[in-house]
């Protein structure tokens, strides 16, 4: 399951992803980003954006999703206090052209 919003024409934000822990590493969450990513590349995005749990904040749940989102080509942007300080934001981006 995924849920993507859009900021502006040509950029839009991966805001929510599942995949069940049994069929991690099967491929599941690789097709669902490529569909995604080539869905909003045909209505016109250039970037598609993800945020999630910085470095700067240790576990091991969210250095596996860091991973897999550089696996699919995002590429990290910055690293903030957005959500608070105590949760650093990393915000990473996909070019999709």
């Amino acid at each position: 399951m995924t849920l993507v919003s859009w900021h502006f024409d040509h950029s839009a934000e991966v805001h929510f992803t599942v995949v069940d822990r049994s069929v991690h590493g099967t491929g599941v969450g690789t097709a669902m980003m490529r569909a995604v990513a080539s869905d909003v590349r045909a209505r016109g995005a250039a970037l598609l954006q993800v945020k999630t749990l910085g470095a700067s904040s240790p576990d091991p749940n969210y250095d596996r999703t860091r991973h897999f989102y550089q696996k699919m080509g995002f590429l990290p942007l910055e690293e903030t206090d957005l959500w608070d300080e105590q949760t650093p934001c990393l915000i990473m981006v996909m070019p999709l052209v």
